[in-house]
């Protein structure tokens, strides 16, 4: 059994490291930024007198690398909403199964959002598209579909091992600890 355990312990470090500290990161700043920029378009708009025209764009791109990188460490914390009125009657064997089988179909969709979020990003790195308010290639900005997938891809290759029942979403399906702590220790 202790093997078993020791089995996940690389695996354990490095996405707990990656999921409660760089992932949940990225999101937390680009909400941040996308918080500041708006005050600070209220403040330019109703206190100055003068809109900031690039506001509204720039809050929207970080409003996007926010929800798909944050759409991740949701997964993994078994955040996102569920049903789970079947799987909570069956017994822990077949519940265990079909948490693997909705892991394995969203690693398959993740997949495609990666595979085909790539290759979109790199058309649209080749047209050379810039943003109509910003002198930002849209590229950098479609490069959140790809990253998110990815990050999604990572949550549930990892339920996949792991056959996780996660019908209590309060609770920490992968046990690393609540989202603020990191790792333990």
């Amino acid at each position: 059994m202790a093997e078993e355990a020791g089995r996940f312990n690389w695996l354990d470090t490095v996405v707990d490291f990656a999921f409660n500290r760089v992932f949940l990161a990225i999101s937390a700043f680009a909400l941040v930024f996308a918080l500041a920029i708006v005050a600070l378009q209220v403040f330019a708009r109703y206190v100055l007198g003068d809109s900031l025209i690039w506001a509204e764009e720039v809050a929207r791109y970080a409003l996007i690398w926010s929800a798909l990188t944050g759409a991740a460490v949701a997964y993994r914390h078994g955040s996102h909403i569920g049903v789970t009125l079947l799987t909570d009657m069956l017994p822990l064997a077949p519940a265990t199964a079909v948490f693997r089988i909705a892991h394995l179909v969203c690693l398959a969709f993740a997949g495609v959002m990666t595979w085909e979020g790539w290759f979109l990003t790199l058309r649209v790195f080749a047209r050379g598209e810039i943003s109509g308010g910003l002198p930002l290639q849209l590229g950098w900005i479609y490069l959140a579909v790809p990253v998110g997938g990815a990050f999604i891809m990572i949550a549930a290759f990892e339920g996949l091992l792991r056959g996780v029942h996660c019908a209590d979403a309060q609770s920490d399906p992968f046990g690393g600890g609540s989202l603020d702590a990191g790792p333990e220790t």
